[in-house]
């Protein structure tokens, strides 16, 4: 029996926990409610009855514990240093919380980072990724905007360990104020939580809306992909990847959605920066942050 390892992406909706095998399969899930109130003292008390619910009562125990979280992390320390969707965290050391409360050896990353390498292992055999150069920019688009960097087949995660938060670039100096405090961040127009707002929705409603035909949500809708596009034309430009990946609940609404952020990065971009890249919708699915975690923590025990 291959070794099995438990992820846990933690959202600002849901906690997602998944029992995975080494090909990234998934054995048990189990979730639990969460929103912005849920603080370390909560996510730890979720997390532990999680990883009770989806470990196998018989055969060999988990070698450890994965968990994505919607923040800044020190994934080296295993430190969760600040969220925008989750209020209450400031420099807690998760990964030394989760170990002590569940015997199990924990990592912890971004939960945009945790995706990334679920998806990576969904793309197994793309030549795009299989050089030592290869890069891929994997964005989640849903009620915020979050993104990793993929340079040669692994997580990039920069000096300070938060690279990859194209949600938190700024594409209007002058525009509304975002979640983190700046000005005319990416996410205040392009996200999930930016559409709704500025259409007076309530949270959470957009898809619901594009779903019914709603002729404003579906224009907004596709505004904002073309302000996602102008916000990737800039990373195409600094980056030049080969593959930009979008997934998350947004880019759910699939190939025109897609075609739209595509057309308008290319258009801003450099033709140059732009030529060799491709432009793809996710292929790791609905547990992806989970999965990803699990494998980050299955890694880890390999050593």
């Amino acid at each position: 029996m291959s070794a099995r390892a438990i992820g846990v992406d933690l959202g600002g909706t849901k906690a997602l926990a998944c029992l995975v095998d080494e090909e990234g399969g998934i054995l048990a899930r189990a979730t639990r409610p969460t929103g912005r109130a849920t603080d370390p003292r909560r996510a730890l008390e979720l997390v532990r009855a999680l990883v009770a619910e989806v470990t196998p009562s018989a055969g060999a125990p988990p070698v450890g514990v994965g968990v994505g979280f919607p923040g800044l992390v020190d994934a080296r320390a295993g430190v969760a240093r600040s969220s925008v969707i989750l209020d209450g965290w400031r420099d807690v050391p998760l990964a030394a919380e989760v170990r002590a409360a569940t015997g199990l050896a924990c990592v912890v990353d971004n939960d945009v980072n945790a995706a990334a390498v679920a998806e990576l292992r969904a793309r197994a055999g793309d030549e795009a990724l299989a050089g030592p150069d290869a890069t891929m920019l994997f964005v989640a688009v849903g009620t915020g905007i979050g993104g990793a960097l993929v340079l040669g087949a692994r997580p990039w995660r920069g000096a300070g360990g938060v690279a990859g938060e194209i949600g938190h670039t700024t594409i209007d100096r002058h525009g509304l104020v975002c979640e983190c405090g700046r000005r005319g961040c990416l996410n205040t127009v392009a996200s999930g939580s930016g559409v709704e707002r500025a259409l007076g929705l309530a949270p959470g409603t957009l898809a619901a809306h594009v779903a019914a035909g709603d002729p404003r949500a579906v224009a907004a809708l596709r505004e904002a992909a073309r302000a996602l596009g102008v916000g990737l034309a800039n990373a195409l430009n600094l980056l030049s990847p080969h593959l930009v990946v979008l997934g998350g609940g947004l880019a759910g609404g699939g190939g025109q959605y897609l075609a739209e952020v595509a057309q308008a990065a290319r258009a801003e971009a450099f033709p140059e920066a732009s030529a060799g890249c491709r432009f793809e919708l996710a292929l790791a699915g609905y547990e992806a942050g989970a999965v990803g975690a699990g494998l980050a923590a299955l890694d880890r025990a390999r050593g």
